[in-house]
């Protein structure tokens, strides 16, 4: 129903026990360049469960589409597509979870309403880094989210002698190479060089230019791996 000012939310018409399944998000499995041609209406009813990988909302608004972020949730991800009942939940309650624990990108940011006293005030891509929400919600973070947090704690810059592993192999096969630097930046070990692309911060145009190992392109990240390696 209505709410303002956030505009549509989701409440509760019995008593929810803890635990108990209140979503499963489902939709159109799409690429971020696919994902990038929708309205932003319906970007904002999707969910992201792996690198470059989203589920677009359908057309019609759905009960789950309108369950609102809250910095004080009540709800929790279960898996990569189903929320659950972190508490007992009343009746007429709004169902809330906290974006940070599905959500990494930016196509959902905004200032938050949610008037708890845990309030971020604004809602960011960024907001899974931070210790705090780590620390508070730990094993709770969709499955994608928690492979993230997991590899950010693992990666670390290139050292001298990595760069010249890097260069030294280059030549032979620059693909190779440079995943052999991208999975200790990323600190992904196991991850594909599409994956691996896909997880810099790359422009989305050049993305497509690295999957299909253009040389100008290879040479470039070389160049900027090298520009941010340690001393």
């Amino acid at each position: 129903r209505e709410i303002t000012p956030k505009g549509i939310g989701s409440f509760a018409v019995a008593p929810i026990p803890m635990g108990t399944i209140v979503a499963t998000f489902g939709g159109t499995f799409l690429t971020e360049v696919d994902f990038e041609t929708y309205p932003s209406e319906r970007r904002n009813r999707s969910i992201q469960i792996d690198i470059d990988q989203f589920i677009l909302g359908p057309e019609s608004r759905e009960p789950g589409d309108s369950i609102n972020h809250s910095c004080s949730p009540n709800c929790q991800m279960r898996n990569a597509t189903q929320l659950i009942a972190m508490r007992d939940i009343a009746v007429d309650e709004e169902l809330t979870y906290d974006y940070a624990t599905s959500d990494i990108s930016q196509y959902d940011e905004f200032e938050c309403a949610c008037g708890s006293d845990n309030c971020r005030v604004r809602v960011t891509g960024n907001d899974w880094m931070n210790p705090e929400l780590q620390s508070r919600y730990q094993n709770i973070f969709s499955p994608y989210v928690q492979r993230k947090i997991k590899a950010a704690q693992s990666a670390r810059a290139l050292t001298k002698r990595d760069v010249e592993v890097l260069m030294n192999s280059y030549d032979a096969n620059p693909q190779q190479a440079l995943t052999r630097a991208l999975r200790i930046v990323t600190g992904m070990p196991n991850a594909t060089w599409k994956s691996l692309v896909a997880q810099d911060s790359t422009a989305l145009e050049d993305r497509e230019l690295l999957y299909s190992a253009d040389q100008s392109c290879l040479d470039q990240l070389a160049e900027q791996l090298n520009e941010r390696r340690t001393i």
